[in-house]
């Protein structure tokens, strides 16, 4: 399913040559969609189909959402694009965010990114990188599910949160609760190591304050003894 967005997004750069008005390249260009709202300085766009492209930085946005990327292709009707060239998300955190409302802003980086604006999905590969406030990420792939506010992450998975650190073929996150599940073999995980105790933990024992043990009481002489 992620393969036909791509190859939807790719044909609606051919879509341009249908029949139909084209807008050739405009200065600001600012065109609001179903799904999403492009923003770039040099758009081919059809407004029958809704196929765009442009080979200049380019700026998708929705509530909550924003990718930035030097050139994309795409189709605002049916919600599918193409972003490649240093492609940048950022979630605004708050009310909305993939992390809950309470959650900070977050940020997804890779050389290439599959929109699909219907399902609010986002595929990012090349060099992806997820990082938090809480928790940094890094794969081959990254598949973000804003609906289900789920993130799955897969080749050679680095995953960190403060001072520990996980390795694996995949993970799953639940970015809301915060959950991981990796799969795959081998699974490495490295936490920091305990603290060494002080010099007052490991000094000598005090003495004990129980009172002595009494003296166990001898027999007395028997008579024959004496």
């Amino acid at each position: 399913m992620i393969a036909a967005r791509g190859v939807a997004a790719s044909a609606a750069a051919l879509a341009l040559c249908a029949a139909g008005p084209v807008m050739a390249r405009t200065p600001s260009a600012h065109v609001a969609g179903r799904y999403y709202t492009v923003e770039t300085t040099a758009l081919r766009y059809n407004v029958d189909t809704g196929a765009f492209a442009s080979d200049a930085p380019i700026r998708i946005t929705r509530p909550g959402l924003d990718a930035v990327a030097e050139k994309a292709e795409g189709n605002t009707k049916t919600g599918a694009a193409l972003l490649r060239g240093n492609v940048k998300v950022h979630d605004a955190g708050g009310p909305g965010s993939v992390q809950g409302k309470n959650a900070t802003p977050a940020t997804l980086t890779c050389d290439q990114l599959d929109v699909d604006g219907k399902a609010d999905t986002y595929k990012c590969s090349g060099h992806a990188r997820y990082e938090s406030e809480i928790r940094t990420a890094t794969a081959a792939t990254m598949l973000l599910d804003r609906k289900q506010r789920k993130l799955h992450l897969e080749g050679d998975v680095v995953l960190a949160e403060g001072q520990s650190t996980a390795r694996a073929a995949a993970v799953d996150m639940d970015l809301k609760s915060g959950e991981a599940v990796t799969t795959g073999s081998p699974v490495v995980l490295t936490q920091p190591a305990s603290p060494l105790p002080s010099p007052a933990q490991s000094a000598a024992p005090k003495a004990s304050t129980l009172p002595p043990a009494a003296p166990i009481p001898r027999p007395a002489p028997s008579p024959s003894a004496q």
